[in-house]
């Protein structure tokens, strides 16, 4: 025996049910769906029991087939809290782990914690910090012959004289 009534008038419907039948926000849900094309009303009809009005926005419409849409929508909403419910523990595990990825790489907090005062924002003991122009500047004939003196002296490990 279903615990579910059903009450068709000229262009509406109500809709009466147990409200331990379905949980709130399924009830919601699906009342939602229909707010385009009906004027809904949830009230309480008694004890324990919900009452849901659908009335058609558009003259002729089939009241009755709302009232099985809203039946069917009911049940649909019900089954998605559960399945929510279920898979909740796996959503908050995947959306930690997307928002932490975000975060940037490991480290990055070491980084970050870094004390970089006045006096060492502008040291360069590697040495990379270096202009374009004093990296490609156009070398003179002395210079040229000291870069090459250089590099020989470099690769023999000795310098040259």
């Amino acid at each position: 025996m279903s615990d579910m009534s059903f009450h068709l008038g000229e262009g509406s419907v109500r809709i009466e049910f147990d409200e331990g039948l379905y949980p709130k926000d399924a009830i919601y849900g699906a009342a939602y769906v229909f707010i385009d094309r009906c004027w809904v009303h949830l009230d309480r009809a008694g004890d324990r029991r919900i009452q849901v009005t659908l009335k058609a926005k558009k003259p002729g419409a089939d009241t009755q087939a709302f009232a099985g849409e809203f039946q069917n929508e009911l049940l649909g909403q019900a089954w998605r809290l559960r399945i929510v419910e279920e898979n909740k523990k796996l959503v908050e595990a995947i959306t930690a782990r997307a928002l932490g990825g975000a975060a940037g790489p490991p480290g990055l907090d070491e980084l970050l914690a870094m004390d970089i005062g006045e006096e060492t924002a502008f040291e360069d003991p590697l040495g990379i910090a270096m202009s374009w122009e004093e990296k490609y500047k156009k070398k003179g004939k002395g210079e040229a012959a000291k870069a090459e003196g250089d590099a020989s002296a470099d690769v023999s490990g000795g310098e040259k004289a």
